[in-house]
This record gives C-alpha cells, structure tokens and sequence, in this order.
C-alpha cells in the first residue's frame, strides 16, 4: 500500500475550522500543523502590509497515510471547503513510521 505526506496550505482564519474537521475524520490517525509564510507574486490576494513585508501568514497541516485515505480527504475538503483558496501538496513516502528499538551506530 502507498503511503504519502498530504501538505494542505490554508489561512489563518480557517486553521481552527480545519484543526475541529480533521479531528472527526475516521482516516485521519493524527496530523502536525504549524505557522508559515507564502511568499510569491500573487500580489492581488495580499494586504498592503502583506505586500510592505513581502510575505503572507499561513497555516500548514501535515497528514501521514494511505494514499487512497487522503484522496478520499481531499474529496472531502473540496466539498466542506470549496471555495477556502486551500493548497496542497499529496507527496509520496518512501519509508515512515516510528522509530523503535536499539539505535543504529
């Protein structure tokens, strides 16, 4: 079965709305998020203290699983967040899981 990485890139405002949406979602065993920032010429969707900066407050969510598993995700994001301006990444995995037992020398 093939494993990958779902990267989803949203704005601040939604990060409590996706946090509260992916917690009930039965595939999703858990996920990491964590503050970053756009950067690029989509000047239009910028603030002018945005544009001043050169840069655009993001939230960035991180979910491990099957592939199949984060389409179905995806699926359901386009329906519960159609029109949320989300990015994502779905990046396939060569190895992953946790790390356990003696240390490697």
């Amino acid at each position: 079965m093939q494993q990958a990485l779902l990267t989803l890139i949203v704005s601040p405002e939604l990060e409590e709305s996706l946090v509260d949406w992916l917690l009930v979602q039965d595939h999703v065993q858990g996920f990491t998020s964590m503050q970053v920032y756009g950067h690029g010429s989509g000047v239009s969707a910028m603030s002018v203290a945005e544009q001043v900066q050169g840069r655009q407050k993001r939230t960035q969510f991180m979910v491990h699983g099957q592939v199949s598993a984060l389409e179905r995700l995806l699926q359901g994001l386009q329906q519960e967040y159609p029109r949320a301006g989300l990015h994502y990444f779905l990046t396939p995995i060569i190895s992953g899981g946790p790390i356990s037992g003696e240390l490697l020398e």
